[in-house]
């Protein structure tokens, strides 16, 4: 991690970006909000928060209250409301260098839109980046789609902390915006996955096909932003290929809908073994999905996670504070979205690994009426069988070509979007019979 930190401070010295650095959040939310906030609070950088109303109100009236180390809560620091921008107005983001997207993936499309209108009219920047702290895989197509023919560089990310936005549903706004993270910082895991830039100016599907001068600019912009990520105290990581990351994070993702469902914090969710074995069908039917597919995961622990959710309450609930160290009033974006009475993002995350399903039985219509033999995704023989009998995979042809428990559990969400909490929270046995035998 250090040397690419330095890699990237040498780029920055080569060329020069002018600071400090602006630094825009479309949709600042829980997570962007903490994200632009902490940036102002640790460096020199101008800040520009664009949100909803309550989030224009809390941080006018009383600033930002942040707590960033859920290790230490006495932790607090302040973000003075005359210090940064915020507003709700989306044309704050002119002239910003670097601008986080974090609205919710129901909202990208528009997000792109809005983006779109400023770049058209010269808004931003030559070596402005676009940067998506957004859940699932598409967001970053939606919009390299909207900013490519503006020259504006799309660079998907994946977010690997969890936050809360305490004063949400606060009445009173003079105590300010009061986020706290809620996941400590784990040895050898970052908390920031960027999608790095190309080497050198191509037309890869980012925005990057530029002179060579603002192509080197760009390279500069993300250097100057990863030294200001890591100032906040957020490990980052680059990834040429970072594909392999966001679908691995739809698998940790897939714990959402449960936690939502069951209307309380992950670790209390978590405690409990049969909403576990939820999230276990939940993973194992989208591995043989990604497996179908050929999609890589990047994370080791992917392979021994449906063990570690299977085994008993005594020896999860013991292993729990070291596997998955939690504050204990953690809570999902899902289930957050829930209680605020939003719309979930339940399509990016479960509706994703069912359309992946619905391609592969597609694919294998064509195969069998061509006469063709399709794959068993990399598995075969002995080895196929010895992981079907340990539970780590499907058995039988038709692995991947369905996920029936991924489409329930986006039927259960919307009926919990249309119900709300507490009405449409659901006990242990009543959620996993919900799931598996509809």
């Amino acid at each position: 991690m250090t040397a690419v930190i330095s890699s990237f401070a040498r780029a920055r010295r080569a060329f020069a970006v002018d600071m400090p650095l602006k630094v825009g959040v479309l949709g600042a939310g829980a997570v962007g909000a903490y994200v632009g906030g902490m940036i102002k609070l640790r460096t020199s950088a101008d800040v520009v928060l664009v949100g909803r109303r309550n989030l224009v109100d809390q941080v006018t009236a009383g600033g930002m209250v942040l707590r960033p180390n859920p290790r230490k809560p006495r932790d607090v620091f302040a973000v003075h409301p005359t210090s940064l921008t915020v507003t709700d107005d989306p044309k704050a983001l002119k002239g910003c260098d670097v601008i986080f997207v974090a609205v919710k993936t129901t909202a990208t499309a528009e997000a792109a839109s809005e983006l779109e209108r400023i770049a058209e009219k010269g808004g931003f920047p030559p070596h402005a980046l676009v940067l998506s702290l957004q859940n699932g895989v598409g967001n970053g197509a939606i919009l390299t789609k909207a900013l490519e023919k503006h020259s504006v560089a799309t660079l998907p990310c994946m977010v690997n902390f969890n936050v809360v936005w305490d004063s949400y549903g606060n009445l009173d706004s003079a105590n300010g915006c009061v986020i706290r993270r809620c996941t400590p910082s784990k040895k050898g895991m970052p908390c920031l996955v960027v999608q790095d830039l190309p080497k050198k100016a191509a037309k890869d599907g980012t925005g990057m096909m530029d002179h060579p001068s603002v192509f080197s600019a760009k390279k500069a912009n993300l250097a100057a932003l990863i030294d200001a990520v890591a100032a906040t105290g957020l490990v980052v990581k680059t990834e040429l290929d970072i594909s392999p990351t966001l679908f691995s994070k739809i698998l940790v993702n897939l714990q959402s809908p449960i936690n939502a469902l069951s209307g309380a914090p992950v670790p209390v969710t978590l405690s409990k073994r049969k909403y576990r074995m939820a999230w276990r069908a939940l993973l194992l039917e989208a591995l043989d999905v990604y497996r179908a597919c050929g999609i890589k995961t990047r994370k080791p622990c992917v392979s021994v996670l449906p063990l570690i959710l299977a085994s008993p309450d005594w020896l999860y609930n013991a292993a729990a504070p070291v596997l998955f160290p939690l504050d204990p009033k953690c809570k999902s974006s899902m289930l957050q979205d829930c209680e605020s009475g939003r719309k979930t993002e339940i399509d990016a995350i479960c509706g994703e690994v069912v359309r992946l399903a619905r391609r592969n039985a597609n694919r294998a219509r064509d195969d069998d009426a061509s006469g063709e033999t399709w794959g068993m995704y990399g598995y075969g023989g002995a080895l196929g069988r010895v992981l079907a009998i340990l539970g780590l995979r499907s058995a039988g042809r038709s692995a991947g070509r369905s996920a029936r428990l991924n489409a329930r559990a986006v039927e259960l969400v919307r009926r919990l979007e249309f119900n709300g909490l507490p009405d449409g929270r659901m006990a242990p046995d009543e959620l996993w019979e919900a799931l598996t035998n509809a």
